[in-house]
């Protein structure tokens, strides 16, 4: 699948992303993050209304868009059709996304953010948090602090207007280095990591999110940042091209990587693996209704708001029924 920027850049997306205790103290989170699974009351935090997971450090927005499972819910605006997240939640008519997700390319020693700063006032505007997938389309070897001192200045500019950034920095890496997308390999990629993590650690208001594109849970191990505490948030993309479960797509990456880890789960980016109205609308139901109490570390998720090759899309030029439909999954 092929996504064209104002850049003239076209990048590849390819489809992909235990009832516990959670011992929130088991490991440190880099700048002392912490996840809270208990189900007192906390006004000082974010919390779903039927999820335990609740956290005042990722700022999602209180009165965001929720799914009916009460986790926060946004969507990736499609670039080709130039939609902005204003137009989204004017058609959704209830609350506000709270993700909103986007895409930007490294393409060489300097970076200057522009992809995600065509959108800036639009970002601002809607109150949610920010999900940059940043794609470095050079050598991983190119990222280094220099470079990574650039992308921190670029979110610096969204966080100094009170955006909440959730970098997902070389997103689907495990795709997209065998697909020609990205270059280099686990330990030019581990290298780069280490240097978007350095650069940005002091800025409380950037997270590091670590996404792969799914797969078995045991072939990510090597892709896993080897210092755990510059991970902020783990999750994967993934787009069933069949009936399944969320806990068949997500349940084994969410016990090896959450809860080995202590660390919270978001969606970054889903939908539907093939053009099938039916398809789609079951898959958001299975998001929207899974037990948040098995997956008490799931703090959010991201809808690939998209049309490109077929029509991933559940609120944008549907069909009033579809609307309908998917509006059902979500908290009024």
């Amino acid at each position: 699948m092929k996504v064209f920027f104002p850049a003239t850049i076209a990048i590849t997306l390819f489809a992909l992303v235990g009832l516990v205790q959670v011992n929130a103290a088991a490991i440190p989170y880099r700048r002392n993050l912490q996840v809270l699974s208990s189900r007192g009351d906390n006004s000082d935090s974010v919390s779903s209304q039927s999820n335990g997971t609740s956290s005042s450090t990722f700022n999602l927005p209180s009165d965001g868009l929720k799914t009916k499972n009460g986790v926060p819910f946004g969507f990736l605006p499609d670039v080709s059709a130039q939609t902005t997240m204003a137009e989204i939640n004017k058609a959704v008519g209830m609350s506000p996304a709270s993700t909103y997700g986007w895409y930007a390319q490294i393409t060489g020693s300097s970076w200057d953010g522009s992809q995600l700063l065509s959108q800036k006032q639009d970002i601002i505007d809607s109150k949610a948090v920010l999900i940059p997938a940043v794609m470095p389309t050079v050598n991983m070897s190119a990222i280094d602090s220099n470079v990574a001192s650039q992308v921190a200045s670029v979110l610096k500019q969204f966080t100094d207007e009170g955006v909440e950034v959730w970098l997902r920095f070389a997103h689907e890496v495990n795709y997209y280095i065998t697909s020609g997308t990205y270059h280099g390999d686990v330990d030019s990629y581990q290298t780069a990591w280490v240097n978007i993590a350095a650069a940005v650690k002091d800025n409380s208001k950037i997270k590091m999110f670590w996404c792969p594109n799914w797969a078995d849970a045991s072939s990510l191990a090597e892709w896993f940042p080897k210092d755990s505490s510059t991970v902020d948030i783990v999750g994967m993309d993934a787009y069933p091209k069949s009936q399944q479960t969320f806990d068949q797509v997500y349940g084994s990456f969410y016990t090896a990587f959450a809860e080995k880890y202590n660390k919270p789960f978001a969606i970054g980016e889903t939908g539907p693996g093939i053009g099938d109205d039916t398809l789609k609308e079951y898959w958001l139901k299975q998001i929207a209704e899974v037990d948040v109490q098995k997956y008490p570390l799931y703090i959010a998720g991201c809808w690939f708001e998209y049309y490109k090759g077929y029509d991933f899309r559940i609120i944008m030029s549907q069909s009033s029924s579809i609307v309908t439909e998917t509006k059902t999954e979500f908290l009024s």
